[in-house]
């Protein structure tokens, strides 16, 4: 294995645990130039990085991109590993909001938590690719329900269609009672 990658595989091990071996003073002035170059950056451009760390080392360029790449290399799995969990923690604290909204009919609650979703999965910033066309077809949805043994089919996509009233009565119906027969079906849906 080249002595660079004995270098970054020892200075990897350090940084992930701080347990490994002590490294050498070299090591450590390698990895301070790291440190600087990927602080660097979050704030410059990889060539204006590439100049100051060549004044400021006193390397060759050659040696400057070699820090550059290794940086990133060393610090954004890092980086990655805790957004990622942060991520996961945000939509599984989500998840247990909406529950407990739910449980407690709390709208506000589960407003909230849905919006942290929509923050951490970035729907609310517009897609580059556009919105899938055959997602916005037409689709039937139906509830297939109960009544006297026999299973009617109730089209939602004619729900919005019934007047407010008739709305709130089907859907009470659906959620809280059983029909009573066929035609209270066809006089909530037909009417």
């Amino acid at each position: 294995m080249p002595k660079e990658e004995v270098t970054f595989d020892k200075i990897r091990a350090w940084v992930n645990n701080k347990d490994a071996p002590e490294l050498s003073e070299a090591e450590k002035r390698i990895l301070d130039r790291w440190d600087y170059v990927y602080d660097q950056l979050k704030i410059e451009k990889q060539s204006a990085v590439v100049n100051r760390l060549m004044k400021k080392y006193n390397i060759k360029i050659s040696q400057a991109y070699y820090d550059i790449r290794n940086a990133q290399k060393l610090f954004n799995p890092i980086n990655r590993r805790e957004t990622d969990w942060l991520r996961n923690f945000i939509v599984e604290d989500a998840l247990l909001q909406i529950k407990a909204a739910r449980e407690t009919n709390d709208a506000k609650a589960w407003q909230k938590a849905r919006l942290d979703l929509i923050k951490v999965y970035a729907l609310d910033k517009a897609d580059k690719d556009g919105i899938d066309p055959e997602l916005l077809g037409r689709n039937n949805y139906y509830v297939l329900i109960n009544v006297d043994n026999t299973v009617q089919k109730v089209d939602m996509n004619k729900v919005h269609e019934l007047p407010v009233d008739k709305r709130l009565e089907l859907t009470s119906d659906l959620l809280y009672k059983e029909l009573e027969s066929e035609e209270e079906v066809d006089i909530i849906m037909n009417s």
